[in-house]
């Protein structure tokens, strides 16, 4: 068969991949029960990963910050045994 848009995905294969889900957003399985508790568990990991990610640029900050602060100290200290 012809290429689909340009690749060589045949059409009946693209056909197939429509109804398939992806990586991160799987296709149904048919079992509801099953289904809602995987979207729900999905929803507290993305949840949970952004807070996480919120703490560790916060860590950062309070790091950089007090490295500034250590470095202006340092140089304070510096410029008043100059003069």
């Amino acid at each position: 068969m012809c290429g689909w848009k340009g690749s060589n995905i045949s059409r009946w294969h693209a056909d197939e991949m429509r109804g398939a889900g992806t990586w991160w957003r799987p296709s149904r399985s048919g079992n509801q029960a099953f289904d809602d508790y995987r979207t729900e568990t999905l929803r507290r990991l993305e949840e949970e990963q952004r807070e996480f990610q919120d703490f560790l640029r916060r860590l950062r900050m309070a790091r950089d910050k007090e490295e500034f602060d250590q470095f202006m100290q340092e140089r304070r200290g510096r410029s008043s045994a100059e003069v």
